[in-house]
């Protein structure tokens, strides 16, 4: 993870926040590597040996259970967080959750899928969390597990549909939308990712609608500039199609 020292304040607000989704993904591999019957199996997800097969008919999976350490890290976080903004400064995963009217699950499924677009090495944390090393982004099942909610949860589970605010609003994208809902891959947008980190620049496939200002509608000692130095207070304007917003005066009156 990048350091958060050196971070701006809403930086270090975002970083310290995906540190503690890192310190539960640590948590859940190790967990499960606890009673993996071969954890660095490199065709994981391929085939089920007669061990692995065992160990999913007699084993379950619990959600993640809450750190007391991790409550404290978070709780700090907000603190620097709430002093940032008194100060004028800005946190733009906050930014986030008042604009979009994220829950807080909301805003821990959408770090959990913002990990591997940061660091990298949690593409193949993920693919072992996922038992299938071809899949290197968080699904809904994964996530579900690591916010510590369980996966039958229909109120969590709402969350990730068409009309939830992180969908809805572009913030996250569910992907493998045939496969059962808690084996979907979830992605978080390149310009959601970027905008998160403090770039500002706007999405490339606005770039022809994001330009400088329009043109004047009328420049200095044209027909609208005349009509109005000789006291004309109603005028007609008209814009010729493809005039690129230069408009004349078809009719005025005084």
């Amino acid at each position: 993870m990048t350091a958060v020292e050196t971070a701006p304040p809403g930086l270090a607000h975002l970083l310290t926040r995906l540190a503690l989704v890192e310190a539960r993904v640590r948590r859940a591999v190790e967990e499960r590597r606890a009673t993996d019957p071969n954890p660095d199996d490199p065709f994981r997800g391929l085939y089920l040996s007669e061990e692995a097969v065992a160990l999913l008919l007699d084993a379950g999976r619990d959600p993640l259970a809450p750190d007391p350490f991790e409550e404290e890290r978070r709780a700090a976080a907000e603190r620097d967080a709430d002093a940032t903004e008194r100060s004028g400064g800005d946190v733009r995963l906050r930014r986030l959750i008042r604009e979009f009217g994220l829950t807080a699950l909301d805003v821990e499924a959408l770090l959990v899928a913002l990990l591997p677009d940061v660091d990298p090495r949690f593409e193949q944390l993920y693919g072992y969390l996922n038992d299938d090393v071809t899949r290197r982004r968080a699904s809904i099942g994964v996530t579900l597990t690591l916010c510590g909610v369980p996966e039958a949860s229909a109120a969590a589970r709402a969350r990730f549909g068409a009309d939830a605010p992180l969908v809805a609003g572009g913030l996250l994208v569910v992907e493998d939308v045939e496969r059962p809902l808690l084996s979907r891959g979830l992605r978080v947008p390149d310009r959601v990712t970027a905008y998160l980190l403090g770039d500002d620049r706007p999405d490339p496939a606005l770039a022809e609608v994001t330009g400088g200002p329009p043109p004047p509608l009328d420049l200095p000692g044209g027909p609208l500039a005349r009509a109005l130095a000789a006291g004309v207070r109603l005028a007609y304007l008209r814009e010729t199609a493809g005039g690129g917003g230069q408009a004349t005066v078809a009719a005025a009156a005084g």
